[in-house]
């Protein structure tokens, strides 16, 4: 084990003890290493059906995938030529911060709530060292068989299931893409990835927009009880349960109130065209 894993009862050191991690301070067993991934107790069971549908469906797709592939949609990298895999998961511009802040790499980096998608094998890619984690278990096992399938440096990477902040590392860079709104606690986590950041270290946040038009019909509290679309979306599991997009707005109150510095604030021009794209896609009207 080469990072410290904290326990989740105490916060203490835990010790590897064969496939176990265990707490001398409190005496408890709050996780295991299966397949050289450390699996928290009771983390996954968080997971729910749309997490693991969209998993299941991604795992048919990644499971010809090989290294050119991967080049080659690293190239397909703008809303209007962007690969189908990373489309899926709602992706339209790739290396966005490169604009901002250059190229990283030789960096330690931590993936919050990983998903399956090109950051990680990317961020391999470009020599960092990666510690990648989500509470979908089914989601990080993806991730390692793709990894593996493209013969990328997996000595550089620590994969676990489990909450960001229990592990007790410094990180230079650390990306939290499309998850905050899936977060109750928005400041304390956002004050907890803080701490673990280096000196000059940055924080990347990507958020989905809230306005966006088909995300605010179905995410408003305008109709309260009476979103008959959200309440089918949620039944079919095309949404999960009380998702709930940011106000970018408030976004920005709370990140300026915690005093974070804030280098750079986009919002994606590119997401009524998306919107068009998504509904005049070939492979979207196969689907139907």
């Amino acid at each position: 084990m080469k990072n410290k894993f904290l326990c989740t009862n105490c916060n203490n050191e835990l010790t590897l003890d064969g496939n176990q991690l265990i707490c001398n301070t409190c005496k408890s067993i709050p996780a295991i290493v299966k397949n050289n991934i450390i699996v928290y107790k009771g983390i996954s069971q968080k997971t729910d059906i749309f997490d693991k549908k969209v998993i299941n469906y991604l795992g048919q797709m990644y499971s010809t995938y090989t290294y050119d592939t991967f080049i080659d949609d690293l190239n397909n990298s703008n809303l209007n030529n962007i690969d189908l895999l990373n489309k899926k998961v709602g992706i339209t511009t790739k290396f966005w911060w490169e604009k901002y802040i250059g190229k990283i790499k030789d960096k330690n980096v931590l993936e919050v709530g990983c998903g399956v998608n090109y950051f990680v094998p990317y961020w391999l890619l470009t020599k960092n060292n990666v510690v990648a984690c989500d509470i979908c278990k089914e989601a990080v096992f993806l991730l390692k068989d793709i990894v593996k399938r493209l013969n990328l440096p997996d000595k550089s990477l620590q994969l676990y299931v489990g909450d960001a902040c229990l592990i007790d590392k410094k990180f230079d860079i650390i990306n939290i893409n499309n998850v905050l709104h899936h977060i109750n606690d928005i400041r304390g986590i956002l004050s907890k990835l803080k701490k673990m950041l280096n000196k000059n270290g940055k924080i990347l946040i990507v958020e989905p927009n809230y306005y966006y038009p088909f995300r605010w019909f179905i995410e408003t509290d305008i109709f309260g009880k009476f979103n008959f679309v959200k309440k089918y979306f949620e039944k079919n599991y095309l949404i999960e349960k009380n998702e709930k997009a940011i106000k970018f707005k408030e976004l920005k109150r709370l990140i300026k109130d915690m005093n974070f510095s804030t280098e750079v604030n986009i919002t994606d021009p590119n997401y009524l065209g998306y919107a068009t794209i998504h509904f005049l896609d070939k492979d979207k009207f196969q689907d139907l």
